[in-house]
């Protein structure tokens, strides 16, 4: 009873932070479009498109999570209040009820759509290297399987269900590690970069740095609310649903987020198109350096623009001493 009475506060807490989160991403996404929309620098038309598009399906699918949680809470506190039983009793008959089916398809839409960006985005900064891919893509489809799983196990009673709840712990446990995983090899490649530049003595733009904090800050709360939901959810602790919640809405926020960073400047300056055009050299003795495979292709402020070279390919340079 106890468990009961907390899960039913845990769902309606989350419904009134869910709607505001919700409010919060609307802002930040139209926010972001209209930066996109009077952007001048070097994007193109086309890159801006993408990012338009990419934003309005995030938000269209959350919108539909949203009407769904607002919903739910509808019709058990208010049109089935008298329901036999209480709102809970009519929670769990109602498990497999539109607005339970769509809210779940919401949260693995959105990490769908989160993932895939994730993925191209790594797979352009790494160089189109395959090699480097194959654990994320296979955590990739693990995480789709399990999600689809999910859908077809939840069917006649709730994600939730002793039958249903294993495969939400490893969908949500895959999707945060692979989250996780993506992050650190962008910003690994990113680090590598201004290393090996620092080593031939050359200036490495301070914006390494900031595209790496830009990504950890926006990245972070994903895999850390979603590890929390799988424990709670693992071990049947009421309060799960909140973070359920608050999971399923930064899967959509996190995204909008660092694309907001890029369009408003401070992921990585519009005027820095041309990271080298004037190389810096420091006092040295007479050496030769060679610096081979180092080709390192980015896209518009690390986000999935087509390549534009940020650094070095086959450079070999000979430098005397001034």
């Amino acid at each position: 009873m106890v468990q009961i009475d907390i899960f039913e506060k845990s769902l309606y807490v989350s419904n009134v932070l869910g709607a505001i989160i919700y409010g919060l991403e609307l802002y930040l996404a139209f926010t972001t479009i209209h930066l996109l929309v009077i952007d001048r620098s070097r994007r193109t038309r086309k890159q801006k498109l993408f990012y338009i598009c990419y934003i309005i399906s995030i938000v269209l699918v959350q919108t539909l999570g949203a009407v769904s949680n607002t919903a739910l809470g509808y019709l058990m506190w208010l049109e089935h209040r008298d329901f036999p039983g209480g709102p809970m009793a009519y929670y769990t008959s109602s498990a497999t009820s539109w607005n339970n089916f769509t809210g779940l398809v919401s949260v693995e839409m959105t990490n769908f759509l989160g993932n895939s960006l994730s993925l191209y985005r790594c797979y352009i900064i790494w160089g189109r290297n395959t090699a480097v891919m194959v654990l994320p893509v296979l955590m990739f489809l693990t995480a789709s399987a399990m999600a689809i799983i999910t859908l077809v196990q939840s069917d006649g009673t709730s994600i939730y269900s002793s039958q249903s709840v294993n495969f939400v712990v490893i969908w949500t446990s895959v999707t945060s590690g692979l989250n996780v995983l993506l992050t650190a090899l962008i910003c690994f490649r990113l680090l590598s970069a201004r290393h090996r530049l620092l080593k031939l003595n050359m200036t490495a733009p301070a914006q390494y740095i900031g595209v790496v904090a830009i990504l950890v800050e926006s990245s972070l709360p994903f895999p850390v609310l979603g590890i929390i939901h799988a424990v709670l959810s693992a071990k049947g602790i009421g309060v799960y649903m909140a973070f359920a919640v608050f999971w399923g809405l930064y899967a959509g926020i996190a995204p909008i987020l660092i694309i907001y960073r890029i369009a408003k400047g401070t992921a990585w300056p519009n005027d820095d198109n041309t990271v080298f055009s004037a190389v810096k050299f420091g006092t040295m003795r007479t050496t030769t350096d060679t610096a081979t495979d180092s080709f390192f292709t980015r896209m518009d402020s690390e986000l999935g623009d087509n390549t534009r070279t940020i650094a070095l390919k086959n450079l070999h340079s000979s430098h005397s001493s001034v």
